[in-house]
């Protein structure tokens, strides 16, 4: 005859196995969970990388557009956007300008006559700002170009 204090082990192995069965699935899920969100992150990055690539690649578009114009013709194109070959966007803005030093500012060394010298008289300080956009994911660059005029 069997007690009823007597210790009864009948069912423990279902019990263990079937803990034993919802921790492995807990850690398969957090596995699967981690992999998708390092597979996400990469990706994230590895676009961003690209889309700095190209916007870098606008401001140097803008940057040879502000080279080769004229004053004139950069005055009538500021704020507009444009396309760069990169498929950047980029805008150009005159911050401010200044007079040259050697021209009624601070002395220039070795001098440097003003009148008819070639020299350029003023400086325009531009500034740009490229944007490009990869997927999701967007690179924003803004540089202070200074060209005299």
């Amino acid at each position: 005859m069997k007690k009823f204090y007597e210790n009864d082990d009948r069912g423990i192995a279902l019990i263990t196995t079937v803990m034993v069965v919802i921790m492995g699935l807990a850690l398969a899920g957090l596995c699967f969970y981690l992999i998708g969100r390092g597979n996400r992150t990469y990706r994230t990055s590895k676009n961003y990388a690209k889309a700095l690539n190209l916007a870098q690649g606008g401001i140097e578009e803008a940057a040879l557009f502000l080279d080769s114009n004229s004053y004139t013709t950069i005055e009538d194109q500021l704020g507009t956007e444009r396309t760069a070959a990169s498929g950047a966007k980029y805008r150009i803005w005159e911050v401010f300008w200044k007079p040259l030093s050697g021209f009624g500012g601070a002395p220039v060394f070795p001098p440097i006559s003003g009148a008819y010298s070639g020299v350029a008289g003023i400086e325009v300080f531009h500034l740009i700002h490229s944007q490009a956009k990869v997927e999701e994911t967007q690179a924003d660059l803004y540089v202070m170009y200074v060209k005299g005029y």
